[in-house]
């Protein structure tokens, strides 16, 4: 381990073995990211055109999201909604929001 090599490497004894050692701690912990790394690429690789589709749709609704809570700011109704859903939320949740 990192802490094995460190603690030899402090004594100063028997550098070829701190070397060896910190080499395999090395290995050891960059294996499984290159492996991780290769994975998701090659997931990536096979999803693109998927994510691109869903990316583009939920950029759309994203848009048609902000343009009704733009339209319900600017018409005043955002008032009429909020009190509406105050009223008929639970009072811990209430209470809970406006604690702070």
């Amino acid at each position: 381990t990192l802490g094995a090599a460190s603690v030899l490497a402090a004594r100063g004894e028997d550098l070829s073995a701190v070397a060896a050692t910190m080499a395999a701690f090395g290995l050891g912990a960059a294996a499984p990211l290159m492996l991780l790394g290769a994975l998701s690429r090659q997931a990536m690789a096979r999803w693109r055109d998927r994510l691109l589709t869903v990316g583009k749709q939920a950029k759309q609704s994203l848009g048609a999201s902000l343009v009704l809570i733009g339209v319900l700011i600017v018409s005043g109704y955002d008032k009429t909604l909020e009190t509406a859903l105050v009223t008929a939320s639970p009072e811990w949740l209430t209470q809970l929001t406006t604690r702070f």
